[in-house]
């Protein structure tokens, strides 16, 4: 499985968000230092603002913090919240209907494949991408 452009943005997004700790950060500040499209990086966060990850503010001084403890976030909250319908949900479970038969083995492979990467992923912390890059 390949992670979308748009869940690595978000990933890096958080990233940086988690690292700046209790400081509003810029989205030009964050695209310029990592060479994204400022409207990318936007609508990203506008998807992640949404789902109560990020938050914020207005003016001078404003920009983007973490909606919640960075230990509280997993990075499957994250991809989810930028992926829309991600592999294990129940809606998108017709997608790897075979249509030959009901037991399809390329399609529960698949399914196996996304539950495991799915609970994996439920257990890795924003906090822990932070940690590593201060190594």
């Amino acid at each position: 499985m390949k992670l979308s452009r748009q869940e690595e943005i978000a990933l890096l997004l958080v990233s940086e968000l988690a690292y700046s700790k209790d400081t509003f950060v810029s989205l030009s500040d964050v695209a310029d230092k990592h060479g994204v499209s400022s409207l990318f990086l936007k609508k990203i966060a506008r998807m992640l603002k949404n789902q109560g990850l990020v938050r914020s503010k207005e003016g001078l001084n404003g920009g983007y913090m973490l909606g919640k403890p960075a230990e509280e976030m997993s990075a499957w909250n994250v991809m989810e919240a930028v992926g829309g319908k991600t592999l294990g949900t129940e809606e998108s479970k017709s997608i790897f209907i075979c249509p030959l038969r009901a037991s399809c083995v390329p399609q529960t492979i698949r399914h196996l494949i996304s539950e495991s990467l799915k609970r994996y992923l439920s257990d890795v912390t924003i906090d822990q991408f932070i940690k590593t890059k201060s190594l």
